[in-house]
């Protein structure tokens, strides 16, 4: 997975020290959450005790996994989706529906948290599953059921949309860390990686080193590139959830017009100033594929992105990253 490629190059740079003195001190810990590895690495004053910015970080992120997990059941997201009825949700859960349903819109429906049924037939938490033309049509037309978030109230009735926010969790959740690390006295430099989505900082500005995971060879970099202080990445793949059936690889990241895998590319990386951005992105531009992604990319000139083929190799992009 990309995320543990990343990580081990951090974990190499952090290693190698950041001032080149003694007055430096740097630590790294890694949990599985959001069905993923996570690492979260700090570098300040030497002797500085970390463990209470650490612990502040995992209750942090508990809190976000604990409402928006969708394989939960006592999460906040599956009971939203289990109830037929309007439903008053927490601030996390609320904020991150309503920059869920501004995403489609500005996606152009590339990307979509109404997705979540579409998911649920494929079972990619499971041992996978390719449904009937009939089963994906359906699933679609449940997908544009009227569903809308009225202040902190989703308002629903009987049949409506399984709610899927994997697509920015993890990205909202990095901010949430970059929020809480950035305010933290002595604290010269740190790095927040959520399987592969992350968001860093360094008081001097410096940028990171950030390597791309080949999307057919595990152990090899595709490409690599400078992440500049404060920025955040996030990559998609067709790689990092699958399964394969009569020779033919379905992976989990779904087109919303079709119902069924986005063929466009293998990999799309993605850098914007905030976590969620970034994690969206990642996500919608490997929906629209090379074409349809650079043109949305030529309006947006905050956003940085590169797009990947089946070997490995760029196809094309904005980014400034250095191929093999």
């Amino acid at each position: 997975m990309i995320a543990i490629l990343i990580a081990v190059a951090i974990a190499i740079y952090f290693t190698g020290g950041y001032r080149g003195t003694d007055r430096s001190a740097s630590i790294s810990k890694t949990r599985v959450m959001f069905d993923t590895i996570v690492r979260i690495s700090i570098e300040g004053r030497n002797g500085q005790d970390f463990e209470p910015a650490f612990h502040e970080v995992w209750t942090e992120l508990s809190k976000w996994e604990s409402e928006l997990d969708i394989y939960a059941e006592e999460s906040i997201l599956s009971v939203v989706n289990r109830s037929e009825t309007s439903v008053i949700l927490t601030d996390r859960t609320s904020k991150a529906l309503k920059l869920g349903f501004e995403a489609i819109l500005w996606s152009g429906g590339n990307f979509d948290i109404r997705i979540g049924g579409l998911a649920l037939l494929w079972d990619f938490a499971g041992d996978g599953n390719v449904p009937s033309e009939r089963e994906i049509s359906e699933a679609i037309d449940l997908m544009h059921h009227p569903i809308r978030i009225q202040n902190d109230t989703l308002i629903k009735s009987g049949l409506s949309p399984r709610i899927d926010l994997g697509g920015l969790a993890k990205g909202m959740a990095a901010d949430a860390i970059y929020a809480i690390l950035d305010t933290i006295p002595g604290i010269e430099r740190f790095i927040i990686d959520l399987g592969g989505n992350i968001r860093a900082k360094s008081s001097d500005s410096s940028s990171f080193a950030i390597g791309i995971q080949d999307p057919r060879s595990p152990n090899e970099i595709a490409a690599k590139f400078k992440l500049d202080s404060g920025f955040s990445c996030a990559t998609a793949g067709d790689y990092q959830r699958y399964f394969v059936e009569d020779g033919v690889r379905y992976h989990h990241i779904l087109d919303p017009a079709t119902g069924r895998p986005a063929r466009r590319c293998s990999a799309v990386t993605v850098i914007a100033s905030n976590g969620a951005t970034a994690d969206i992105l990642s996500t919608a531009l490997f929906v629209m594929g090379p074409d349809n992604g650079m043109r949305f990319l030529s309006s947006r000139r905050d956003i940085e992105a590169v797009f990947f083929d089946s070997t490995g190799s760029i196809i094309v992009g904005n980014l400034d990253s250095e191929g093999r």
